[in-house]
C-alpha cells in the first residue's frame, strides 16, 4: 500500500486532470459539467496573519481568507478555501476579489498575469462537514489538492480545493 491514499484509488481521467492541472480549474469544471460556472462565496474576511506556511511570510501581513463553491445552475461542484496576501495583489485585483463573484483563476486570466502554480499536496480526506453543499455526493470522501500561486517570485496565495470523490467519475 502506498503512503498516498490517492495512489490506491481508481481515479477517473477527469479526476486526475483536476488534481494535476496548473491552469484554472473553473474552465475544467465548466468543460466537465457542461455548465457555465460561477462562484458562491461562503465567507470572506481580511485578517492580519502570517497565513499558511506555504506563503512564506515571516511577519504578519493583511491576508484575505475566503471560502467559495464553484457552482453551476443547480449544483455545486467544488469547494475551495484560499489565503491571499493582499499587498501582493494589484489594487484592481483586490477590488474584484472583494466585490465580484468572479473566480480568482478567471480574474488572473483576464488580467493576463504570468503565474506559476505549484501543487504542494494531494490527498483523500473524510469531510462530512462539506456534505451540506454536496447533497448528491455518495459519501463524505473528498479529493483535495493544495497549491501555491506565484507571481514574479512571490507567493500571492494558497488555495485548497476539494470535490466529492463520487464527482467527475466518467466522461461526458
Amino acid at each position: 500500500m502506498s503512503d498516498n491514499p490517492l495512489a490506491d484509488l481508481p481515479l477517473s481521467l477527469q479526476q486526475q486532470v483536476l488534481l494535476t492541472t496548473d491552469g484554472t480549474v473553473t474552465d475544467l469544471v465548466a468543460l466537465f459539467s457542461g455548465e457555465d460556472i460561477h462562484i458562491t462565496k461562503l465567507s470572506q474576511e481580511s485578517i492580519t496573519s502570517v497565513g499558511p506556511k506555504a506563503l512564506g511570510l515571516s511577519a504578519p501581513q493583511p491576508i484575505l481568507e475566503r471560502s467559495i463553491l464553484l457552482s453551476g445552475a443547480d449544483r455545486h461542484y467544488l469547494y475551495a478555501q484560499s489565503h491571499f496576501v493582499i499587498p501582493r495583489l494589484a489594487p484592481d485585483m483586490q477590488k474584484s476579489l472583494l466585490e465580484t463573484q468572479t473566480p480568482i483563476g478567471l480574474l488572473w486570466k483576464r488580467a493576463r498575469l504570468e503565474m506559476y502554480r505549484e501543487v504542494v499536496d494531494r490527498h483523500l480526506e473524510h469531510s462530512p462537514e462539506l456534505l451540506e453543499y454536496f447533497p448528491d455526493a455518495q459519501d463524505a470522501r473528498f479529493i483535495s489538492r493544495t497549491y501555491v500561486v506565484y507571481h514574479q517570485g512571490d507567493a500571492l496565495g494558497v488555495i485548497n480545493e476539494k470535490f466529492p470523490f463520487s464527482y467527475f467519475r466518467e466522461s461526458k
